[in-house]
């Protein structure tokens, strides 16, 4: 479904709730078509029961998915939050550090800022990273680690420092996990085939009024589109027009003074 992320969300919205409600219709023309005209037996007895087991195990498969699919979104954007924070605490431990050892630190940190949000950020859109970005994280982390201490208060510092530049990486790795596991194919498969069912199974009921069962077959296709491309759009939380903003980094800079005329 990456192929979703390639078009705005107008586009993508015409796609997946027009497309399948296109498709409903046509099936409900082709099935009341191949119906004998004179036939006046009515299913709806049979078809009722049916079609109400099929529609529950659709709406709880769908409804899962959507919940399971906003809170992956949600729990993506705190740690987007949690490496800027993490950052940010590296930065403000270092002026309690000599010049010659808090200095580099900053400049650092001010740097992997202005990549993350003007050079990675766009990159992740097409599920890639900046290789200079991840190297500069690194290089952040050994710079702290290869603090030599020469008082107890450094030695603390050192250690507060160290926690949060660990927790940083952490938070930095889990973004970009979360920006390549998406819904495994197998259960796109078996969302698709439910709703297939669900949909087709609804042309079996006998409705004299032919644009009335048309619509009902319609609305039903549109929302079954409109929940996948809610699941679609949630699904990798870091492309996308629902793309989460690199807000949290942005609002680290503009608290941070300027390095080179960047933020």
């Amino acid at each position: 479904m990456t192929w979703v992320y390639a078009l705005p969300l107008w586009a993508a919205g015409v796609a997946f709730i027009g497309g399948v409600s296109v498709l409903s219709a046509a099936g409900l023309l082709l099935v009341r078509k191949l119906y004998p005209k004179g036939d006046k037996i009515t299913h709806n007895d049979v078809a009722g029961p049916i079609m109400t087991t099929i529609g529950t195990v659709l709406a709880v498969l769908l409804t899962f998915m959507v919940v399971a699919m906003w809170q992956e979104y949600d729990a993506a954007a705190q740690v987007a939050s949690h490496e800027a924070g993490e950052l940010a605490d590296v930065y403000h431990d270092s002026f309690a550090l000599p010049d010659g050892t808090g200095k580099p630190i900053r400049a650092d940190i001010l740097r992997y800022l202005h990549l993350t949000v003007y050079d990675e950020w766009p990159l992740m859109r097409s599920g890639h990273f900046s290789s200079t970005a991840n190297d500069l994280g690194h290089d952040i982390v050994n710079r702290v680690q290869e603090i030599v201490p020469n008082s107890m208060a450094t030695q603390n510092i050192q250690s507060d420092a160290l926690h949060h530049v660990h927790g940083f990486l952490d938070a930095r790795r889990s973004r970009l996990f979360n920006n390549e596991q998406s819904v495994p194919p197998l259960i796109w498969t078996m969302m698709l085939l439910v709703a297939a069912i669900t949909i087709s199974s609804s042309y079996f009921f006998r409705v004299t009024n032919v644009r009335a069962h048309m619509l009902m077959c319609v609305a039903l296709g549109a929302v079954v589109g409109a929940t996948f491309l809610m699941i679609a759009e949630l699904d990798l939380p870091f492309r996308g027009p629902l793309q989460i903003s690199p807000a949290a980094f942005a609002d680290q800079s503009v608290k941070l003074p300027k390095v080179n005329g960047h933020v």
